[in-house]
């Protein structure tokens, strides 16, 4: 099976070590689901009421050394992986549990140097980490243009946003 996502990293990417010498970086993708705009009339579904679905992701090797350097929350990426499900017997409460994982065999980062720099300076000077107070949820509710001293989005034309 494969699987290809991009979207926007949701936690902060810390890799962990084994003994071994083997690393290991698990970390959730936020996709936005894109509609059709016929679709979107059909379920009356308006612009930004969009939903979206969060995917673990876990990471091997270079892969998850390259992303704990140069990936952080916030970054949009892009993945190619294949889907597996882990299942264990919880030990406090006895039960057969389950959960869906994609393992990443590719991963490309989608934003330039100068688009992390701006999403990070934004981050910082608008108190972010996600929510309604970030910048690009401002910008979109306030609608205010007349806001010089916040720069602009880096050009993606709110594609991958």
């Amino acid at each position: 099976n494969v699987v290809t996502l991009s979207g926007r990293v949701g936690n902060v990417p810390e890799p962990r070590y084994f003994d071994d010498g083997k690393v290991v970086l698990n970390m959730g993708l936020a996709v936005k689901r894109k509609y059709h705009p016929l679709e979107r009339k059909v379920k009356n579904i308006q612009y930004g009421q969009e939903e979206t679905d969060w995917f673990n992701l876990e990471l091997w090797g270079r892969d998850a050394e390259f992303a704990a350097r140069f990936v952080d929350k916030g970054s949009r990426i892009g993945i190619t992986g294949s889907l597996a499900i882990d299942s264990w017997t919880d030990k406090q409460t006895g039960q057969y549990r389950r959960k869906p994982k994609i393992v990443v065999r590719h991963l490309d980062v989608l934003e330039t140097k100068a688009e992390a720099e701006l999403r990070r300076s934004n981050r910082e000077k608008y108190g972010g980490g996600g929510g309604s107070g970030n910048y690009y949820n401002r910008q979109d509710k306030e609608n205010d243009d007349d806001d010089d001293d916040v720069p602009s989005s880096a050009g993606t034309g709110g594609f991958f946003d």
